[in-house]
């Protein structure tokens, strides 16, 4: 079992959870009942427990955007995990001060695709925790033993990150005007969330003439900043709250519209346009 060393600079620990395990189970509270009796006035934060079951994409994505609103100093426990009791590790990575813990699946892929991070760990299992819950009898008593200021060299070992599992395909790429993309999630609006960081496409974005996709019957895109700009019945490439370019409807699904699914492939035609020409219907994030 791991104990945490308990630091004595008053300010509360944040241990963050982010699960496939939904809450009609006690899956929740019992990893939740661990942590605070592992590490009383620990401060918990649910990122979610909706990831849908199993999916590894939906949670990389989840985990990817929300890190960045995570103090420095806390611990995300991330946990979809359907390799839960067989030979994967269980690894962690910190990135900017903030420590993720998370099975060796590739849920930490659009982490790792960020770039440099600030160390990786991998974790024994206790030969007492169960083989099919490992968020309660592994991930949580490890994120109080960290979060109380255990150094993690005691509880684990380093790795080098270029080992951890990656999720395949998600590098966007861009070839003359031609975006290859892909659907990292559909939100519960409909909105088409994509595998273009705004920090990184936002310019080439802006500086087309006009984007369209390659998709038969598709709706025309316009680009907007606001889900109440994009016109009636067109579909709108937008700069999202998440980090990402989404594809979205004015008041309606935009994956009803395209029947596009996390996973699929999108490509984007971006054309050339004259400099002296600048748009101004997608502000960079300076402006905004």
């Amino acid at each position: 079992m791991f104990l945490p060393q308990h630091e004595t600079d008053g300010c509360p620990k944040v241990v963050a959870l982010l699960t496939d395990y939904g809450l009609a189970d006690p899956y929740v509270g019992q990893m939740k009942a661990v942590l605070t009796a592992c590490l009383p006035g620990v401060a918990l934060v649910d990122l979610t427990h909706g990831v849908p079951p199993h999916n590894v994409l939906a949670g990389a994505f989840f985990l990817d955007a929300s890190l960045p609103w995570m103090p420095p100093g806390s611990v995300t426990v991330a946990v979809v995990d359907p390799g839960v009791g067989t030979s994967r590790r269980i690894v962690g990575l910190r990135r900017k001060g903030r420590l993720v813990l998370a099975p060796d699946n590739g849920l930490l892929t659009l982490l790792l695709l960020r770039g440099t991070m600030d160390g990786a760990w991998a974790f024994p299992v206790p030969e007492t925790a169960s083989a099919t819950f490992h968020g309660r009898d592994v991930f949580a008593p490890l994120a109080a033993a960290l979060a109380g200021g255990r150094p993690v060299l005691e509880c684990g070992y380093e790795v080098d990150p270029a080992s951890l599992v990656l999720l395949p395909g998600l590098n966007p790429t861009l070839e003359g005007g031609r975006l290859q993309a892909k659907v990292l999630h559909v939100d519960r609006f409909g909105n088409l969330i994509l595998n273009l960081r705004i920090t990184e496409y936002e310019q080439v974005v802006r500086d087309a003439a006009g984007v369209s996709m390659e998709l038969p019957g598709a709706p025309r895109i316009v680009r907007a900043a606001a889900y109440a700009a994009v016109p009636p019945g067109a579909l709108g490439l937008l700069a999202g709250s998440q980090g990402h370019f989404e594809l979205a409807m004015n008041r309606e699904s935009a994956a009803r519209e395209t029947g596009l699914e996390p996973g699929d492939a999108v490509t984007l035609y971006l054309a050339d346009k004259p400099t002296e020409e600048p748009d101004k219907a997608l502000p960079l994030a300076s402006e905004r």
